[in-house]
């Protein structure tokens, strides 16, 4: 167990005082009337104590064996983390007038645990050290009530906050505060297995349990538990810089794979690109916005210049046919058809072209569907044309046979 613990507490209380500063930094720079941040702050430093102090074992006590001081006030940390998720809660559902009063009431009801804990404890020390094993429960009634009250208020404490978090995140129309409480309540449920393995071991030890065995199996749900809290109350403080992350990682995607069907059109027609367009991807990664919507225009201002070039019959779209009742197969041919046919000689009368539509795929006015419909016409274009030069190889090796 020791080992286990060596690796698991240090861990996970570096993962608090990390989100502890964390929630800290905004808390310095103004927003100190903010209460829901400080109860969130204020969690994440009681969890860091309990796990600062349970870790390692030679700088905390004993876990099974003698009792002292010390193991109680690791233990009153938690009953604090579980006061601060719940003032938290409050001043996330309620407006901030009815939040305070009912965090007022909540603070009261809930001062009531440590206080119990404490005298049951004093009671339990004038009939000898208290020991953590339970083979006769009835040895030790007041230690026993005192472990009884502790695990009960964890108990009662996690399921309204499991109850909290799930109930609001139904409520929400934030994505990432969304997801955040519902992680946060899955680590309330899994904190759960802990108060039930201590409370086989204060309970069912005189029928044949085994403390010892199941120790690190509740100790380490628990420390699981806080780290999906972490996790949890976090997310909407980084979740949003996840999000901006894929977009940006969607968007250069989508600039690379529009690039076939650019560069084809920048070939026939130059003129599409600006004078300081390099046509490289690396230059992109500056600005990646301005540059999508740049490749984008161009290649829709490189579709309207094939409007002077020739075409078969169909090579070209009819006037009024709409992108929606075509594939990006169709669209791809039609601009791959218009590339190979080459330029409309200047003419007039009745060479002047037919007045139909050069192809211009098109994903509707929302700019992230239009790239999407080119992405997949470019794609589709890209696969088209080895095929094209390869039969365009190939007949021209059938017409130097002779």
């Amino acid at each position: 167990m020791t080992g286990i613990t060596h690796i698991r507490y240090p861990i996970a209380a570096l993962a608090c005082w990390i989100a502890f500063a964390y929630t800290l930094v905004p808390l310095l720079r103004g927003h100190r009337r903010n209460a829901g941040l400080i109860a969130l702050c204020a969690s994440f430093g009681c969890q860091g104590m309990y796990l600062s102090m349970s870790t390692p074992a030679r700088w905390t006590g004993t876990l099974f064996g003698t009792i002292t001081w010390y193991n109680v006030s690791v233990q009153l940390w938690i009953i604090a983390v579980l006061a601060c998720q719940q003032i938290l809660l409050i001043h996330w559902i309620y407006p901030r007038a009815e939040a305070l009063v009912r965090a007022r009431r909540r603070l009261l009801t809930l001062a009531v645990v440590p206080v119990t804990m404490a005298v049951l404890f004093f009671l339990a020390t004038l009939q000898g050290a208290p020991r953590n094993v339970f083979k006769h429960p009835g040895d030790q009634p007041f230690f026993v009530a005192y472990q009884a009250a502790y695990l009960t208020a964890f108990v009662v404490g996690k399921v309204l906050v499991a109850r909290a978090c799930w109930h609001f995140a139904k409520l929400t129309d934030h994505p990432w505060v969304r997801r955040g409480l519902r992680i946060a309540a899955a680590g309330a449920a899994v904190e759960l297995v802990y108060p039930a393995g201590r409370y086989a071991d204060v309970f069912l030890t005189q029928y044949g349990w085994n403390p010892l065995r199941w120790s690190d199996v509740s100790r380490t749900t628990l420390t699981v538990g806080m780290v999906l809290n972490i996790v949890g109350w976090t997310a909407p403080l980084w979740g949003p810089r996840v999000s901006a992350a894929r977009r940006w990682l969607a968007d250069y995607r989508s600039y690379r794979r529009l690039r076939p069907l650019w560069l084809a059109l920048h070939r026939a027609h130059p003129e599409i690109s600006l004078p300081s367009s390099t046509g490289s991807d690396l230059s992109a990664l500056y600005d990646l916005r301005f540059h999508l919507h740049r490749r984008v225009i161009e290649i829709r201002d490189g579709c309207l210049a094939l409007r002077g070039h020739h075409g078969g019959p169909g090579a070209v779209p009819d006037a009024g046919q709409g992108a929606g009742e075509r594939s990006a197969e169709a669209e791809a041919a039609y601009i791959a058809a218009a590339l190979a046919a080459g330029p409309r000689p200047a003419a007039s009368g009745a060479d002047e072209p037919d007045g139909r539509p050069a192809p211009a795929p098109a994903g509707g006015t929302d700019f992230s569907a239009d790239v999407a419909w080119l992405v997949e016409v470019s794609r589709a274009f890209a696969r088209m044309r080895p095929a094209a030069a390869q039969a365009e190889q190939d007949s021209g090796e059938a017409a130097l046979t002779p």
